[in-house]
């Protein structure tokens, strides 16, 4: 950090300035301070938010902790899925599993899920990212505009004293949420839609699923009361989250009334019920994206640039994907000594990551939501037709679980014969996955 005078202003000048101090803000800091890229996180909260949120994450994600140096403690503080995923119907209705999927085979070591809260994440996160001498944290600091400026970009920020800081840094990433003030001063919108089918619930709880027979992970289908539930910590914490909806007419002045009934429901075990209901967090839910991820020398990372329903705990895990590429391309800009120039560079980010997000993210989180409660019929249809075949086929289970754990290169900048032998190999495996998907499918119809 530089901190210099002009015009009676005092400015702090930086390499790289982060606006968000979330699991995606802090991850990012930590990954560029880790290579030598002097970073500040600009946080407008006065600590850590505690309420629930997300806490899902496969292995591509693990694979960047493990770079990091953070996978041992996120492992020992949360709770290791080698179960997989069990599909079923409500206790309080048939109560029945439907099917499962299981845990996948990873080409390395990390072949399981984690199970954590976004906070204790974030705090994991930010002690590690501490003992870095190139990362910095300010709390209490609200992001208000932005200008930039041919070699940097200005920001002002006001505190909650009431003191306005003014901060100049070669880029900054905006990586301040769904409701991005990073997003709107560059005046790039979010374009798709929020559901108003249902409100979202996000409810903690400590109950003893387990003793019931639910695996770490569960969707529970049914069209009024369906559900995620699964472990949100270590077993000793005892700490579950059931994810699922109120109708959207109900007031949120109200829910909590509705809760004990909703809860009735979605439980196992004999009544009366004992559980511990530790928070419980309404919000909407959204399928939404940015035409692009950046702007000259701002970039949009996370939520900020994409927002999509929770049901298959895809959105803090792209954010982190997204967060995991910024770090490999940044790096390499000739603004910090690399070899490309750094506009290309944000212009491959954002294509690289909007397209993965539009093709598959925001497709899978669609399905993920409706298989939970439509009665579409060309839904159901197509449900049963996944039930059948995980039922009928331990092979289609098994290459369902391997989508979960694919793995992100390093080296974003493949060779001409890098690029070809990927090229075909991929063709072999589409080949190979029609022909298999085509075998399950007779399998499934005649067995």
């Amino acid at each position: 950090m530089v901190v210099i005078q002009e015009d009676k202003e005092v400015i702090e000048r930086h390499d790289v300035l982060i606006v968000g101090g979330g699991p995606v803000g802090l991850f990012m800091g930590l990954s560029l301070a880790q290579k030598g890229i002097e970073v500040l996180v600009l946080e407008a909260e006065a600590d850590i938010v505690p309420s629930p949120r997300a806490l899902m994450y496969f292995p591509i994600v693990l694979n960047e902790f493990e770079k990091v140096g953070i996978l041992d403690d996120v492992v020992k503080a949360g709770y290791k899925n080698q179960e997989g995923l069990c599909f079923r119907t409500p206790a309080g209705g048939s109560d029945k599993v439907l099917a499962k999927i299981p845990p996948g085979k990873a080409k390395g070591p990390i072949d399981y899920g984690v199970q954590l809260g976004q906070s204790t994440i974030a705090e994991i996160l930010r002690n590690h990212a501490k003992q870095c001498s190139k990362f910095s944290i300010q709390y209490n600091t609200r992001f208000v505009s932005l200008r930039e400026e041919d070699d940097s970009v200005n920001l002002e920020a006001a505190t909650t004293s009431g003191e306005t800081k003014y901060f100049s840094a070669k880029f900054i990433l905006g990586c301040d949420g769904g409701s991005s003030n990073v997003r709107k001063a560059l005046d790039i919108p979010l374009e798709g839609y929020t559901w108003d089918d249902w409100r979202f619930l996000a409810i903690n709880i400590k109950y003893d699923f387990t003793k019931y027979g639910y695996p770490a992970a569960n969707h529970v289908l049914d069209p009024e009361d369906w559900a995620v539930i699964v472990r949100a910590g270590n077993e000793k914490e005892g700490l579950w989250r059931i994810a699922t909806g109120i109708r959207p007419d109900i007031p949120v002045e109200d829910i909590e009334k509705h809760l004990p009934a909703k809860l009735e429901r979605l439980l196992p075990g004999p009544r009366p019920l004992k559980y511990e209901v530790v928070a419980c967090n309404p919000y909407w839910a959204h399928e939404r994206v940015a035409p692009t991820y950046t702007s000259g020398r701002v970039a949009l990372v996370g939520d900020a640039a994409h927002l999509n329903n929770p049901l298959t705990a895809l959105g803090l895990t792209t954010g982190l994907v997204d967060a995991a590429v910024m770090s490999r391309l940044l790096p390499e800009a000739d603004t910090f000594g690399g070899a490309k120039p750094w506009r290309g560079l944000l212009e491959k980010y954002s294509s690289m990551r909007r397209k993965d997000y539009v093709n598959n993210v925001q497709k899978f989180a669609l399905a993920g939501k409706l298989r939970l409660h439509s009665t579409d019929r060309k839904v159901v249809a197509e449900k049963e037709d996944f039930f059948n075949m995980l039922n009928k086929n331990p092979g289609f289970g098994m290459f369902v679980a391997s989508t979960m754990t694919d793995t992100l290169p390093d080296n974003l900048f493949p060779s001409p014969w890098e690029v070809l032998v990927s090229f075909l190999s991929k063709t072999v495996f589409v080949l190979r996955t029609i022909v298999s998907i085509i075998y399950w499918k007779i399998n499934a119809s005649v067995t």
